[in-house]
């Protein structure tokens, strides 16, 4: 009997210490396999950024200005300043963010009707006053109408909205003409011109014509130079369209909305 169980007790050290070397070289081998270096998987190629070139036609509409105190910079006096509408159209290739813009446009440049006292003049001591007339008055109108080339950049500040901003130049051509009638002020001083520097004939005028009445053209130069810079928000509701408000110089100050379709 005692001979049995101790068989038994010996082959049950041999399965125990066999059972345990299994285990452990199992777990060897486990260790060197979650161990061993993985192969990397190949990395993607870079997506090229996509530059198409987009041409596209658009519309202009933009109010044209000259405020009274820009006026009186240069000169003693004047009744208001001017503002009128101009339209125009421009063609544009897009590349990415930046346009490069031609554009045309035509706009009248009237002054309001009234006393204009130049720069340096004094109505009380003598010197003359210009009287400008009214595109009624005058049976004329000035204007002009402008080509320019204009680079703009878009930077992009929410989703379809971007800041717009840039600036070009190109030249302006004079349409249509400005008349007044020279007048010797009676009893006016630069600050109270009315009606001393007025004609007679309007508003009660009590001014003397120094030329008989007539009105003058005045000599202006045929073509201005046109000097822009813009800066405003571009909406894009499709990637094709867009719709811009903007505000800057354009040789004048200006405000505009416009648009354009691209192909």
């Amino acid at each position: 009997m005692r001979f049995r169980l101790a068989q038994l007790c010996v082959a049950a050290g041999m399965c125990s210490t066999v059972l345990t070397g299994t285990a452990r070289a199992q777990a060897a081998l486990d260790d060197t396999s979650s161990t061993a270096p993985s192969t990397p998987e190949p990395a993607a190629a870079p997506v090229e950024a996509k530059n198409d070139v987009d041409y596209g036609v658009g519309l202009r509409l933009r109010n044209v200005r000259i405020p009274q105190g820009e006026l009186e910079l240069f000169m003693e006096q004047s009744p208001g300043g001017t503002s009128n509408v101009g339209l125009g159209v421009d063609f544009t290739r897009r590349r990415g963010n930046v346009e490069l813009q031609l554009g045309f446009e035509f706009e009248h440049v009237t002054p309001t009707e009234g006393v204009y006292i130049e720069s340096g003049k004094n109505v009380a001591a003598g010197d003359e006053a210009d009287y400008i007339l009214s595109p009624e008055r005058a049976d004329a109108s000035l204007g002009w109408f402008t080509v320019e080339f204009t680079f703009l950049n878009h930077s992009q500040i929410a989703k379809n909205l971007f800041l717009r901003y840039g600036g070009g130049a190109g030249l302006g051509f004079i349409t249509g003409s400005l008349k007044r009638i020279d007048v010797a002020c009676n009893g006016a001083t630069n600050s109270s011109v009315e009606p001393g520097c007025v004609p007679p004939g309007i508003n009660g005028g009590t001014a003397t014509p120094t030329a008989g009445g007539t009105p003058v053209k005045y000599d202006l130069p045929p073509v201005f130079p046109v000097v822009n810079a813009i800066i405003g928000v571009q909406y894009r509701p499709v990637p094709k369209a867009t719709v811009n408000f903007e505000m800057g110089i354009r040789t004048l100050l200006f405000f505009g909305l416009s648009g354009s379709y691209f192909f």
